[in-house]
């Protein structure tokens, strides 16, 4: 019987990808158990190279598998998890990863689906692999004028419901940028955490970063974000578990500036987990706000605190409720409303969402939001603000919120530009509705987000 050549990082990879893709797993859940059971038999290095695998397969999972359906005679639908797994992850690596020698994605593509117990694929899997190795054959692709959609969705690797979609809103060149960019690696920002260090010493928190973990780092326009070359390895890194900064998009950070705390206001934060935006906030109040935290998901409320704790802020009232059943004891003057989404905006970050959302899913968010923005506004008092965010740029899950409160509120509220509070470089992401809006592929490599603010003029 010959010997077995399968890696561990592989193994993870392709056992990961079939959670994720057949059984509706979140990949960062799946790998933190698998690197929680094998320990120390996982190194730093695998653990890069096992990200790099699954991450670009997921990116680029349709157009993969369009190429292996038509080099193989079978409907690949009809293979098992394992053995599509096995096919999709070792076509990456052939197509997408120079140094990776192919025999090494063949090989052990097929002692995985023999290790699975399916000894049987295993000449089909290697012969399908070695075919894409010597790239022989050419699949011509639909038409780039009259098929524009087909196009781009099998080019770009989206779903076809999606481009057809955007499609309708955004220029074709827009599109291909848009769409090329959500194939890209997501950039690496933090936020330094400003009540440890001034954001005018920033440079300090950059000599420390290049000093003590050898990663280079970029000053951005918001003076609160660096731009990291890589990802540092948080569990080993002194100035995040000592709390001088913690992982945050720059779109997010910019949240807090709608935000604006001024001192002796009662905020509460109505979704609060993970925390980023929650500990934002806290920093900006300086410690002279009353600030409410309200999460329902264990998880969540636990990652919040963790965050809060970690970065020294301690002055908050914790909420483990359901904000829709959740009712303030006094009236609000702020409310952070950083709605459940369809999460279209971060497909960059989430590349396993483009596989598992549809049209369904942002309706019917949409619709949650709505009854949420409602509660909202009956906790704040005359004067009030809500401040509205999602990592979406979709129209229902934005602008339509936008047209409907204008529609059914009329004087009741006011909507505010958030022009005012955004640092003069990001002015440019407010559209004349008022809407702060970030889509894919912008200029400064942030996640897609809408967001708006409305002041509550009579009681409801």
């Amino acid at each position: 019987m010959t010997q077995s050549t399968l890696s561990l990082a592989r193994e993870v990879a392709f056992d990961t990808f079939v959670a994720v893709m057949d059984n509706k797993r979140k990949p960062e859940q799946v790998l933190n158990e698998m690197y929680a059971l094998h320990g120390t038999k996982i190194s730093r290095l695998d653990k890069a190279f096992i990200k790099e695998i699954l991450y670009g397969s997921f990116r680029w999972y349709s157009k993969i598998y369009w190429i292996l359906q038509n080099t193989s005679k079978r409907n690949l639908d009809d293979s098992t998890p394992e053995i599509r797994a096995a096919l999709i992850i070792g076509t990456y690596q052939i197509y997408y990863m120079d140094r990776v020698p192919d025999r090494a994605a063949v090989n052990e593509s097929v002692e995985y689906v023999r290790k699975k117990g399916q000894a049987k694929a295993c000449t089909f899997v290697n012969g399908i692999l070695r075919q894409i190795g010597r790239r022989a054959e050419y699949f011509p692709k639909p038409d780039k004028k009259t098929k524009a959609k087909e196009y781009l969705a099998l080019q770009f690797a989206h779903p076809l419901w999606l481009v057809d979609r955007w499609l309708k809103r955004f220029r074709f060149e827009r599109m291909e940028q848009m769409l090329a960019a959500n194939n890209q690696p997501p950039s690496f920002s933090i936020r330094i955490n400003s009540l440890k260090t001034p954001l005018t010493e920033a440079s300090n928190i950059q000599e420390a970063l290049l000093r003590d973990e050898g990663i280079p780092s970029d000053r951005r326009p918001l003076r609160s974000a660096l731009r990291l070359s890589k990802s540092p390895q948080l569990g080993d890194s002194k100035l995040f578990q000592e709390g001088y900064f913690t992982v945050q998009d720059e779109a997010s950070q910019l949240i807090g500036y709608l935000v604006s705390p001024q001192a002796d206001q009662k905020i509460a934060d109505a979704c609060a987990g993970p925390g980023g935006k929650l500990s934002h906030i806290y920093e900006l109040g300086q410690e002279k706000i009353t600030l409410f935290a309200v999460e329902k998901d264990h998880n969540q409320y636990l990652r919040a605190q963790e965050t809060l704790d970690r970065l020294g802020h301690t002055k908050l009232n914790w909420v483990h409720e359901d904000f829709m059943t959740w009712t303030a004891e006094e009236k609000m003057d702020k409310i952070l409303l950083d709605a459940p989404c369809s999460g279209l905006g971060v497909l960059r970050r989430h590349p396993e969402g483009k596989w598992s959302k549809n049209l369904s899913l942002v309706n019917f968010m949409a619709e949650q939001q709505w009854s949420m923005i409602l509660h909202a506004l009956k906790q704040l008092k005359v004067g009030g603000e809500l401040i509205y965010s999602v990592c979406s740029f979709e129209t229902e899950e934005t602008e339509g919120h936008l047209a409907r409160l204008r529609e059914t509120m009329g004087d009741t509220i006011e909507v505010i530009s958030p022009v005012s509070r955004l640092p003069d470089y990001y002015k440019k992401y407010v559209t004349h509705e008022q809407l702060f809006a970030v889509y894919a592929g912008n200029q400064d490599e942030m996640d897609g987000f809408g967001a708006f603010i409305v002041r509550l003029k009579q009681p409801i």
